[in-house]
């Protein structure tokens, strides 16, 4: 069976260098489903699996099948999508599909990446984004959910030069912010030993994709008056307190008040978990349920925390996803569908003692909601970018892993969090109807869930705790730059392979196989299935670089 998986893995990395590969449509996402409760034409922020597979396993383990345009529009790592392609392709699905969740920063510029640069034009990016109002016109009923994002302070890292930039332009941009409207003037010292640093071919470049992304989040906020939109998510992507941000953003936020859209349009810190929480909203909607949610800490409370990379507390953040994912946020667990359990920091001085007996009564928590038969979601924003080792331990040894509804550490809080809800609450409000819709479909959208839970403790953790640290050093050794692999690719790719598929089959023999797992309820009664088989994984680095990695396991439950 490992070698088998290796071979799958090795295959799946020829084709990413060969021209890329479809992670959307990797694993059990390819395979042929039972006809869903709906279906979502997805346009993602890039090709990279949290864009693409995290949003269709978290719809399709709640019954839902999301679509997407071909991979070769989608474009991969620092070649921009085809927006014109990509509009056309909206157009062609729209008959097919019940609602649409599109990332403008695909459609407009080609991507993530490619949003950060100004390569693109305004009268290019408007041009193609003009492809939601042709939408509307063409299928006037049926729900449009947009997202975009407010650009972060840095540029993007591709080798040690932009990396470099990326460093000294998120200083300046936060800076230039004290200095000139905060009235720091202690700190513009710095900031013009950095102006001179700065290139100045690649200052303005980035202070021109700024300017030209800004006015097109302004016309959004004019499309959802109109009703072109009819829900914009603004996502402030890796941000500080101060910093060239904040003035877009209070900009954006007045407009729309002003317009009186507040209720339809959002903003909050994060990036690559909007895709999720927006399809979330689409399902959730479809299948008419909106599961009320509470959240509790094992450290800080949000309400005393502003993680890194955001510019709001953590408890505002929460909120505001909660309500953008199409859930209602209540004070109590007692009076909740669904309970968030968010790993945070302890304060300042805590002793290692208080941490470990904080995180044991967080974990005591996690037992005794699921035993008064709440639904539970864990996310771990306590590090970012990487699970809490602490918290994976007391995981493993004290809680039925297959009973969470979502796990998430991968990326910044807002990432963390977001993804989680997005994932727990499709699969609760399926849960709560899924045996109205047959055998196969309950079947089918449990083993979507558990791949997805299965592959985000191996990639939160193992990957990104071990296998990361170790394959860096080869890189080192390699002579080579682990944001641009190049022609290390093939050999790096494979020791992560050779690292990483052993850790899925510890997680799985030790925490999955043969456990029951509910797949739907009528009444009082649940129905279960068991988790027969792990059948095979797909492990590949999906960029050039080593800060992701996929995990695409296969398991087969079978109804009990």
């Amino acid at each position: 069976m490992k070698k088998l998986r290796w071979f799958i893995s090795t295959v799946a990395a020829a084709a990413l260098v060969t021209g890329g590969i479809p992670f959307g449509h990797l694993g059990t996402a390819e395979a042929k489903s039972p006809k869903p409760v709906a279906r979502i034409a997805l346009v993602p922020l890039d090709d990279r699996p949290v864009n693409t597979y995290f949003p269709q396993m978290t719809a399709k383990a709640g019954g839902v099948e999301t679509v997407m345009p071909d991979d070769d529009m989608l474009g991969h790592f620092t070649t921009p999508g085809d927006g014109e392609e990509i509009g056309d392709w909206l157009l062609d699905t729209a008959d097919e599909v019940d609602g649409s969740v599109i990332s403008v920063s695909m459609l407009a510029y080609g991507g993530l990446v490619a949003s950060r640069t100004a390569d693109q034009s305004y009268e290019d990016a408007l041009a193609n984004i003009k492809a939601i109002k042709r939408l509307k016109a063409k299928e006037p009923d049926k729900p449009i959910y947009v997202f975009d994002t407010i650009q972060r302070l840095a540029v993007t890292a591709t080798d040690p030069e932009t990396l470099k930039y990326y460093d000294q332009i998120r200083e300046w941009a936060i800076l230039y912010d004290e200095v000139h409207n905060l009235g720091m003037t202690e700190k513009e010292d710095r900031l013009q030993e950095l102006e001179e640093l700065i290139p100045e071919a690649v200052l303005q470049d980035y202070l021109d994709a700024r300017e030209r992304n800004h006015k097109i989040n302004s016309l959004l906020i004019d499309w959802v008056k109109d009703g072109t939109i009819d829900y914009l998510v603004l996502a402030q992507d890796d941000a500080a307190p101060h910093g060239l941000h904040r003035a877009e953003r209070e900009a954006l936020v007045e407009k729309a008040k002003d317009l009186h859209v507040e209720d339809r349009t959002v903003v909050f810190p994060g990036a690559d978990e909007v895709g999720t929480v927006l399809v979330s909203r689409l399902s959730l909607d479809s299948l008419r349920i909106h599961p009320k949610v509470a959240v509790e800490y094992s450290g800080m409370d949000g309400s005393d925390w502003i993680a890194p990379f955001e510019d709001t507390t953590f408890d505002e953040s929460v909120e505001k996803h909660i309500r953008a994912a199409g859930e209602k946020p209540v004070e109590d667990a007692d009076d909740a569908d669904l309970v968030l359990m968010v790993n945070t920091p302890s304060e300042a001085g805590t002793s290692k003692a208080d941490r470990r007996e904080a995180l044991d009564g967080f974990v005591a928590g996690i037992n005794e909601h699921l035993e008064d038969g709440k639904q539970v979601a864990v996310t771990d924003v306590t590090v970012t970018n990487k699970a809490d080792p602490d918290l994976i331990e007391r995981l493993q040894d004290k809680v039925k892993l297959p009973d969470l509804l979502s796990y998430t550490a991968w990326g910044t809080a807002g990432n963390n969090m977001g993804s989680a809800l997005g994932q727990a609450l499709q699969r609760s409000a399926f849960l709560e109807k899924g045996n109205q819709f047959g055998v196969p479909l309950t079947v089918d959208a449990a083993q979507a869930h558990v791949n997805l839970l299965l592959s985000s403790f191996v990639n939160d953790h193992h990957y990104r705790n071990e296998v990361m640290a170790d394959a860096r050093k080869l890189v080192q050794k390699l002579g080579g730059n682990e944001w641009g692999l190049g022609d290390d690719f093939d050999e790096v790719n494979d020791f992560v392979v050779e690292e990483l598929s052993p850790k899925v089959d510890d997680w799985y023999e030790s925490y999955f196989a043969d456990e029951s797992i509910a797949t739907g309820k009528r009444g009082k009664h649940t129905f279960t299935g068991k988790i027969a088989s792990l059948d095979g994984v797909e492990i590949v680095l999906p960029w050039e670089r080593l800060f992701e990695v996929f995990v695409g396991p296969d398991v087969t439950i079978e109804r009990e």
